[in-house]
């Protein structure tokens, strides 16, 4: 299925088909993993070495399935490709990520149109609240595009629930493919790199001014954001991301002195 903001403002199905389809797919793959390996958890302290790996890989696989959401990979028909397999790691998959990122960048920081405004919240609770408003606006975007009916919201609600069984069977098989120890040892601690790291870049990099207004930064002045900015392409340089969406690192962009991003039209950025 082509994974463009064209095709979810066409189609009122758009999400209901990936979402079942990909349900479907993971029932399939589930079966198939259920005895693949021993489910005894076995972890001892050699097992902290994959720790360093794993928070390596939960920076760089985000800002793949980031740069496959912007059609940044080379040739182009890379991006379905990789943006899925990333979208498998994060378990969401890729076409709620890239709907929810053309949002951000076509109203970033709109308190009603933007998934993930911080406005002045506290870092722990747009963390907490970021899923929440993600689903909040494209539910919005959707109505707003499709009308309110019993029609559209009947395809709401069963999307949304193929959704939520997506997400737990994705994480399901990860366990089998894996087995207990290396699910706990290396993908929990890289899944959460990924929350927790690429959530305080939204927050950190839309900083709330006294006036009320927000401003996009680049960050990179200290050995946290120089270390992530090394390990994650340029992660935190987040005014340049804007200005230069199509960079696969932004810190190799030199920005014009106090030149501020324009908000993109829906599609620059999705075609």
């Amino acid at each position: 299925m082509k994974i463009t903001f064209a095709n979810f403002r066409k189609d009122p199905f758009f999400f209901f088909k990936y979402f079942t389809a990909q349900m479907l797919i993971m029932m399939v793959l589930g079966f198939l993993c259920k005895d693949l390996v021993s489910s005894e958890l076995s972890l001892n302290l050699n097992h902290l070495l994959v720790l360093p790996l794993a928070v390596v890989f939960g920076l760089q696989l985000p800002v793949a399935l980031h740069n496959a959401v912007h059609f940044n990979i080379k040739p182009r028909m890379l991006n379905e490709i990789v943006g899925e397999i990333c979208g498998f790691f994060v378990l969401f998959g890729m076409a709620p990520f890239r709907i929810s990122h053309v949002l951000h960048h076509a109203n970033a920081d709109d308190h009603e149109l933007d998934p993930h405004p911080p406005m002045g919240k506290n870092f722990l609770y747009f963390l907490a609240t970021t899923q929440l408003n993600t689903v909040r606006v494209i539910s919005n975007q959707y109505f707003s595009i499709h009308g309110r009916s019993a029609k559209t919201y009947s395809i709401m609600g069963t999307q949304m629930a193929a959704y939520y069984v997506g997400l737990a069977l994705r994480a399901f098989i990860w366990w089998k493919v894996l087995g207990p120890t290396y699910f706990v040892a290396f993908y929990l601690p890289a899944y959460l790199t990924n929350l927790v790291v690429f959530a305080h870049i939204n927050w950190a990099t839309h900083k709330t001014m006294e006036d009320g207004s927000v401003e996009i930064v680049n960050l990179n002045h200290n050995l946290y954001y120089k270390t992530v900015n090394f390990l994650g392409a340029g992660a935190y340089y987040h005014l340049n991301h804007h200005l230069k969406p199509n960079l696969y690192d932004p810190s190799k962009y030199e920005a014009p002195v106090a030149k501020k991003p324009k908000l993109c039209l829906v599609e620059e950025i999705s075609a």
